[in-house]
């Protein structure tokens, strides 16, 4: 639950990052529409057309929603409660990438699927910490991920190389 709800906590931060506010809501229950300020919700009798008009939101990810939910009380901003999005595990090292960067080094590079911070690399990875620096660093040095410094923290992201060569592993299967 905990690497599902990091993966989630990722992705959304990328794309507020990348796109802003309107990308994240855009992108946040599939079949949803937003255009801003109004969310278009299809259901199944008619389209249900969702005004924050002012009142905020309060995302509530949740691992056992098997669908998105939401509602206000008066007074207080909407909350839309959402199903985690799970997206692609980090897999293990494969006999393709593991005797080309080491195993653990492929496992580093597979977590960064989902951008993540060098601390939640060495968790989905199950590395101690300095371990986790050590391998983004060569995978940074040879262009397969890039690091953003955010704060006292940074972020890992796979550049376009690294993307392609997960993706020629995962065809090499």
């Amino acid at each position: 639950m905990q690497a599902t709800a990091v993966a989630d906590r990722s992705l959304r931060a990328e794309t507020l990052l990348r796109g802003g506010v309107d990308a994240m809501l855009a992108t946040l229950v599939p079949g949803w529409r937003w255009q801003s300020p109004t969310w278009h919700i299809p259901s199944t009798c008619r389209l249900t057309d969702l005004h924050l008009d002012g009142h905020g939101l309060m995302l509530v990810p949740s691992y056992f929603a098997y669908g998105p939910m939401y509602g206000r009380r008066a007074g207080e901003p909407w909350t839309l409660t959402y199903p985690l999005h799970a997206g692609e595990q980090p897999t293990s090292a494969t006999d393709t990438l593991g005797p080309l960067l080491g195993r653990t080094r492929a496992a580093v590079l597979a977590a960064l699927r989902h951008p993540a911070t060098t601390t939640e690399t060495a968790d989905r990875v199950g590395i101690s910490l300095p371990s986790a620096s050590q391998h983004t660093t060569v995978l940074r040095n040879a262009g397969l991920i890039t690091t953003t410094r955010t704060g006292i923290a940074v972020l890992h992201t796979l550049t376009p190389l690294g993307t392609a060569l997960l993706q020629s592993d995962t065809a090499g299967r």
